[in-house]
């Protein structure tokens, strides 16, 4: 079981760590993109640039748009993956610092389950009794 758990955290790691490099060289490839744009768009040769290479000059942008649309949807789902996996490794004390930090910073953008009242109730009685002891 630690041998799959293992395994399964550095799977996780790998996924999340290729997502956000190529998030990150797809921000570097737009910065040049709009460079040689702009190179191209202040040439004097610009009507000669876009008869040699226009078809790349128009579609460069095309194509990092649908690439960024991918590692948005990437993204999304290993976020909605990842609620699951990462809530069943913190404890439930971490999880509820999580959870109150993005009400306060986002609101709670939904009412809650009853489980989480329960789960609320008494975590708001154990900390009362903390503070008392």
């Amino acid at each position: 079981m630690v041998s799959r758990q293992a395994s399964s955290q550095a799977a996780w790691a790998l996924l999340t760590e290729g997502v956000s490099r190529a998030r990150l060289e797809a921000h570097r490839i737009q910065h040049l993109t709009n460079r040689a744009r702009k190179l191209v768009d202040q040439s004097e040769h610009k009507e000669h640039l876009y008869q040699v290479a226009g078809d790349i000059i128009e579609t460069l942008p095309q194509r990092l748009d649908l690439l960024m649309v991918a590692l948005d949807r990437t993204s999304l789902a290993l976020s909605k993956m990842g609620t699951e996996f990462l809530e069943s490794r913190l404890p439930l004390s971490e999880k509820t610092l999580v959870d109150e930090t993005l009400e306060a910073a986002f609101g709670s953008g939904q009412e809650k389950t009853s489980r989480e009242r329960i789960v609320d109730f008494y975590l708001a009685r154990a900390k009362a009794r903390e503070e008392k002891a």
